[in-house]
């Protein structure tokens, strides 16, 4: 089963239907830990903005993007328990996309984002994610906190 998961992440996602699949396929499993950031579905330029907050993420605290998950926008799922739905979509370019998703959470309980994807090659990654945690998006909301970890550790 880990091995089934793990293939269905490295394969490449011809469509950006298929990327929303992948990107929600592991929280069907009781055992999904990984970090959404540890994930390889982000394009070139929102990787290297994860590698340097990465680099000065607080050891001892957790900051503005640290205490959640990305993709459900919760820090609790029950495997299963999350449901996907793409509600909308946009071409913003020839290799560029706007899926807007809702997902279900617990009873009553929903969450809308809006994921821009980049095709690259063969696949489709996130190039940003607008949604309830991310003011302006993910890619400003990793600019901002990269700043504040920085100012952090050059007050201490």
């Amino acid at each position: 089963m880990i091995l089934a998961a793990l293939a269905l992440a490295a394969a490449p996602v011809a469509t950006p239907d298929a990327a929303i699949a992948a990107i929600y396929a592991p929280f069907r499993r009781a055992e999904m830990r990984d970090a959404a950031w540890e994930r390889p579905i982000f394009t070139p330029r929102l990787a290297a903005l994860i590698t340097r907050w990465r680099a000065v993420t607080p050891t001892d605290e957790v900051d503005d993007l640290s205490d959640f998950d990305w993709l459900c926008q919760c820090q609790d799922w029950d495997a299963g328990g999350l449901h996907e739905r793409i509600t909308g979509r946009r071409v913003l370019g020839p290799k560029r996309q706007l899926v807007i998703v809702s997902l279900g959470m617990a009873p009553g309980r929903r969450e809308n984002l809006r994921f821009v994807f980049q095709r690259r090659d063969d696949q489709w990654l996130v190039d940003d994610i607008f949604a309830s945690g991310f003011r302006g998006g993910l890619r400003a909301t990793l600019v901002r906190t990269t700043a504040a970890d920085i100012a952090l550790h050059k007050h201490r």
